[in-house]
């Protein structure tokens, strides 16, 4: 049997005996710095502004985004960058 296959029992609950799924290991490909992206209302709770004045950072350019739907999705990494108080970067 390979190491890169792991046996998981599941429906023990319901189940007179239980199965086994086998379930392919993955290697974690994380950058050291992981960038999540954040809705409006996790960019707010992370930032601990309200959600105009969050807005307002948004359509002025202080704080890079992307309108998604009806909501904005924004990297944490650019909340970062906006506490610190660095400039964008101009491309």
């Amino acid at each position: 049997m390979s190491k890169a296959y792991k046996y998981v029992e599941i429906g023990t609950e319901n189940a007179i005996k239980p199965c086994k799924v086998r379930q392919k290991r993955w290697k974690p490909m994380l950058n050291e710095r992981e960038d999540n992206v954040l809705t409006t209302e996790e960019a707010c709770h992370y930032l601990r502004i309200s959600r105009p004045t969050y807005l307002k950072y948004l359509y002025l350019g202080r704080i890079k985004g992307a309108k998604a739907g009806k909501g904005w999705k924004v990297l944490r990494s650019e909340l970062e960058r906006f506490l610190k108080g660095e400039p964008q970067e101009q491309f």
